[in-house]
Formats: C-alpha cells, sequence, structure tokens
C-alpha cells in the first residue's frame, strides 16, 4: 500500500519494490489518505502519548511512553478500524478518489 507521499513515489523506492518483487496496489487516490489504516493508528497512538502526565522530557521517555501507549490501544480499537475499512472504500469511490467524512480516526477508534 503506496499513497502518494514524495518517499513512495521516489525512484529509488520504485526500484527496490520491483527489484524485490513486492508488488503495490494501484492506482492509489490522489487525495485520499483514508484507505492506510496505520496512519489512524498513528494517531490514535500519538494523542495517547501527548495526554500524558507529566509530559516526557527526553528520547528515553518518549520511547517507553511509545511502547507503553502502544500496548494499551485496545484491540476493539484496532478491531473497529479494521471494520470500517469496506465503508472507507466504497466513500473513498464514491468522492473520487478525494478526502471523505470519514477521515477522522477519532470517530474510528
Amino acid at each position: 500500500m503506496q499513497d502518494n507521499a514524495p518517499a513512495h513515489r521516489a525512484r529509488i523506492t520504485n526500484q527496490f519494490l520491483y527489484e524485490n518483487n513486492i508488488p503495490v496496489l494501484h492506482p492509489w487516490p490522489p487525495y485520499s489518505p483514508d484507505l492506510n489504516p496505520i496512519e489512524h493508528l498513528w494517531d490514535l497512538l500519538d494523542r495517547r502519548v501527548r495526554m500524558r502526565q507529566p509530559q516526557h522530557q527526553t528520547l528515553l521517555q518518549l520511547e517507553r511512553a511509545l511502547l507503553e501507549e502502544w500496548d494499551n490501544i485496545p484491540q476493539q480499537a484496532v478491531q473497529r478500524l479494521i471494520g470500517s475499512m469496506r465503508r472507507r472504500c466504497q466513500a473513498v469511490i464514491l468522492s473520487r478518489g478525494h478526502h471523505t467524512r470519514s477521515s477522522s480516526s477519532s470517530a474510528m477508534l
């Protein structure tokens, strides 16, 4: 799954994927991050870490906070995200590849 991020379109990236026989979904909707479920998990992780008190002060504290919060993401939230993918795909098709109203991860998780 490759969105249209510049690093994903780079010649060296495409060459690596080709040489290692890694299939990529094409075409990818040009304006929609809605189909990449990991982005919504990253957003949830970010919000959980930012809500922690006291805030981390060192890189080591940040690493620990990220690992703890990742482990504490409820499996139910992940299952809801997976279950939302059919609806997300339909919404992107209806919007002709543009952002959709369902692009908010907080609604899914």
